[in-house]
């Protein structure tokens, strides 16, 4: 069975990612970051580590350097969670051993694929379209659902209801489940009770203050029929449902409640904020950012020797590295964008005799990559003259692929920087 041990002190999204692995058959271990991550590593060395990374990394920047210091530990692939960061910064930490930097919110899709493929076990996904809202005015608590009945979206909310519960202090929390444009039907049964028993599950909610929106007469069987939904309510009419359950101290109005508490888009940073668990599919923006997998290095290799190149691609591939291959200057000049590659392997030795040309390039760009040169000897003027143009280092053909791959991530020694 494979082992995967979560680093994360925010028990909402450890609870979640454990009760998700733990699905698809695999030992789910949990630490924080402050206490006994680094004992449980290297107690149960795992096939995989997932970490979230906060404003502030010192922490996290520790705990990776130790690893990578461990024989025994170095090998073992990360995944870290994180706030937005610059690409230069995600790029350094390849050298400690994470393959993927997910930003957050994360997109939940991609997230799990990358475990999934990092383990090389296929992980079970909902991919139904889905939207889904949480937020809440008082006490009332509504949960918001359109397009369909995502079960790793229904998942979440449990914990995020719960957590909602807590932070807010609400007691007595009255639950308004609403579905727009979604026509439920006995197909829909299973999701729907799976959705029901997630709230079910929530801190100081009970059966007699869930109310569901619906002119369902399938959802209201359901309902009826379930022992273990007894005191559940359905209505079709939410003016009358608010003006049972309306706080007057508040507003004497239902349709000032509908239009200023319900309608209006959630204060950023607002604990009483939406359920964001984005996936890729759900994102209509055509940006390049947007496209982002999680892709924590962007490398060209620039080699006339095919399979050099292909063994290098090969070894960085293994570590996560997103590898674009060229056999000659002229097709990376054409191609090459500012900001697109982390780093450059370069063979100045190409055979359409343009290497060179393509440092000169670099040392006119502010924001030109590091080069790494990959050739065979050297005569000791022209190592001089690619060091003068900004090579970072020369490595003499051939090395072991563990060896260049080492001394390649070397070059990437900036240290991590909190947004």
């Amino acid at each position: 069975m494979k082992k995967v041990l979560i680093i994360d002190n925010h028990q909402l999204f450890r609870d979640f990612l454990k009760s998700k692995l733990s699905i698809d058959q695999l030992e789910v271990s949990i630490a924080q970051q402050n206490r006994d991550s680094y004992t449980k590593m290297i107690t149960l060395l795992p096939n995989l580590i997932i970490m979230d990374m906060g404003d502030d990394p010192t922490e996290e920047i520790a705990f990776l350097e130790k690893k990578a210091k461990d024989i025994n530990t170095s090998n073992i692939p990360v995944i870290i969670t994180g706030p937005a960061a610059d690409k230069n910064s995600i790029a350094s930490l390849a050298k400690y051993g994470v393959i993927k930097y997910f930003a957050k919110p994360i997109q939940f899709d991609i997230f799990f694929d990358s475990i999934g493929n990092v383990l090389k076990v296929p992980l079970s996904m909902d991919l139904t379209p889905s939207v889904l809202d949480l937020h809440h005015n008082g006490n009332i608590v509504f949960i918001e659902l359109a397009q369909g009945l995502n079960r790793e979206k229904i998942a979440l909310l449990q914990y995020k209801l719960s957590e909602m519960i807590v932070q807010e202090n609400i007691d007595n929390p009255k639950i308004i489940i609403m579905f727009t444009n979604i026509k439920l039907t006995f197909v829909d049964g299973y999701n729907l009770e799976f959705l029901i028993e997630n709230i079910q599950a929530c801190p100081k909610v009970h059966n007699k203050n869930i109310i569901i929106l619906t002119t369902s007469q399938f959802v209201r069987d359901l309902i009826d029929g379930h022992v273990t939904y007894s005191g559940i309510e359905t209505a079709s009419n939410l003016p009358k449902v608010l003006t049972s359950l309306m706080d007057t101290s508040i507003t004497s109005s239902v349709s000032d409640l509908i239009v200023d508490r319900i309608l209006l888009p959630t204060e950023i940073g607002s604990n009483s904020g939406t359920v964001d668990t984005r996936f890729y599919s759900d994102n209509t923006s055509t940006e390049e950012d947007s496209k982002n997998h999680g892709t924590v290095l962007h490398l060209a290799i620039i080699d006339s020797d095919t399979q050099t190149l292909l063994l290098s691609k090969t070894v960085f591939e293994t570590v996560g590295a997103d590898v674009k291959g060229y056999t000659n200057a002229q097709d990376f000049l054409e191609e090459y964008e500012g900001g697109k590659f982390d780093l450059v392997i370069l063979d100045v030795t190409l055979n359409d005799n343009r290497g060179v040309e393509i440092l000169t390039n670099f040392s006119r760009q502010f924001d030109a990559p590091p080069v790494v040169i990959y050739s065979p000897a050297l005569p000791k003027d022209m190592i001089v003259k690619v060091i003068s143009l900004g090579a970072k280092n020369c490595l003499i053909k051939p090395l072991k692929p563990n060896e260049l791959l080492k001394k390649c991530l070397g070059v990437l020694h900036g240290e991590f920087e909190a947004i």
